[in-house]
């Protein structure tokens, strides 16, 4: 009988020892004490062990917006292909009840979309708003440079809308921001930062690689030459995203999305001329042989046979504000620093030589 109490008061012991009351009930070890003493240290620990309540919470969004998120959204619909990637990356796919038209990665959505898991609400430009109503979401996951013109009839139907910077983001920094905006709104902040770690650490690794290197003279047209030489200035993110490889933008002088002169082109004199273009193959050579029958037959970039067109997955990765950015940034240094990081050999990058 005496080993048995021994046995119950080292037990005790352990039991106050990490519950942190070894001091206030050392000296009061009496059978009725034990037993009063055992249950209030485990209650204790179960208290401790309870998550803080999350919800509901309330989310500044890009526009500054205060938008309340009443309880764990689980049904979620984004209107970008740049969101749905983030909200995949993030793992919160099961949580996605639509897309619009021209999300395509991961290659999930499109078997979901397939199987009818995943609904169309139409247009990147023009979703189908009575549709986004009839699904009933928790939550839609909006780009504020695309959708901003839809926000009075968001509020109107009475759908809860958190607008990220998207396609108005100005840097690489500010899709970072986009995606922990996201992880803020379903908790998961944690994964977040998982992710904009590996995101940063990629592109630490392209700068380091190219401390160096001198700029190359970049003009990334939006589109065939045919359609006018669209291009992109300062404050959009694609700018930052050719300075973060190596380049210098010719278009860097002027502010948003702009079409320059042809004279503008050929007196600047890019070293490289980067298309991006929705297409096939043949399309791809077909822009090439344009621009190299063209007075931009004059430029260096031409005269020199560095210049590419990037379709499908490759125009994908460059074009979009999402978590695929450090790839983007080093598609595009491979181009400009081949002796850096070694020739871009894609199918879905298409050369003079190619």
């Amino acid at each position: 009988m005496r080993l048995k109490n021994i046995s119950v008061i080292i037990a005790i012991f352990i039991v106050l020892l990490l519950g942190g009351s070894l001091t206030l009930y050392w000296h009061a070890l009496t059978p009725a004490t034990v037993t009063i003493t055992y249950t209030t240290t485990v209650t204790e620990t179960l208290t401790r062990t309870i998550p803080p309540k999350i919800y509901p919470l309330t989310i500044v969004d890009a526009l500054g917006r205060q938008v309340v998120v009443s309880s764990e959204p689980l049904r979620v619909i984004s209107l970008s292909p740049s969101i749905t990637e983030i909200l995949f990356s993030l793992n919160l796919g099961s949580k996605v009840v639509a897309v619009d038209s021209f999300s395509d990665y991961p290659p999930e959505v499109v078997e979901l979309k397939d199987k009818g898991v995943i609904e169309d609400i139409g247009g990147f430009w023009s979703p189908d708003l009575e549709k986004i109503v009839a699904l009933a979401p928790d939550i839609i996951i909006a780009d504020s440079d695309a959708h901003m013109k839809f926000k009075d009839k968001f509020e109107e139907l009475g759908l809860n809308v958190i607008f990220i910077r998207g396609g108005a983001a100005a840097t690489v920094e500010d899709i970072l921001l986009d995606i922990m905006l996201v992880t803020k709104v379903f908790n998961v902040e944690d994964n977040g930062a998982k992710l904009v770690q590996n995101i940063s650490v990629q592109l630490i690794a392209i700068e380091e690689k190219l401390k160096e290197a001198g700029k190359v003279k970049t003009l990334v047209l939006l589109g065939p030459p045919s359609l006018g030489l669209w291009t992109v200035g300062s404050g959009k993110f694609l700018n930052d995203i050719i300075r973060k490889a190596g380049g210098i933008n010719i278009a860097e002088k002027y502010y948003g999305w702009i079409q320059l002169s042809l004279e503008e082109v050929i007196s600047a004199d890019p070293e490289v001329i980067i298309a991006l273009v929705m297409g096939t193959t043949e399309d791809a050579k077909a822009v090439i042989n344009e621009i190299v029958n063209s007075e931009l037959s004059e430029t260096s970039a031409v005269k020199n046979g560095r210049v590419y067109v990037l379709i499908g997955e490759a125009d994908d990765i460059v074009s979009r504000p999402g978590p695929r950015v450090a790839k983007a940034v080093l598609l595009l240094a491979k181009i400009l620093h081949s002796d850096i990081f070694g020739e871009q050999k894609r199918p879905d990058v298409v050369s003079m030589g190619g």
